[in-house]
């Protein structure tokens, strides 16, 4: 599969609902028109906001939940453990 790689011209219609189109594209060519937003619509900041708030608050409480006791003796079994364990 080849691509072809096309010019994209942007423009306004004027107030007679025309388009001016470069003078390099010529007479006959097929061109495609779509239509963008003028405005693109706000993203909903609220809800946004909520999300963080919610995962601030989860991080917050597994900061302040209580931590486990554990000796060094029983971390270093711990990491030997997990140092033996085939990795995936």
């Amino acid at each position: 599969m080849t691509l072809k790689m096309m010019p994209a011209y942007v423009g306004t219609i004027d107030s007679n609902r025309t388009l001016v189109l470069p003078a390099d594209i010529p007479v006959g060519a097929t061109v495609f028109v779509f239509v963008v937003p003028t405005h693109a619509p706000a993203p909903d900041d609220a809800d946004r906001r909520a999300r963080f708030a919610e995962t601030l608050a989860a991080v917050r409480a597994a900061f302040s939940a209580p931590r486990a006791s554990i000796s060094d003796s029983e971390l270093d079994a711990l990491i030997d453990t997990a140092r033996k364990t085939p990795q995936a």
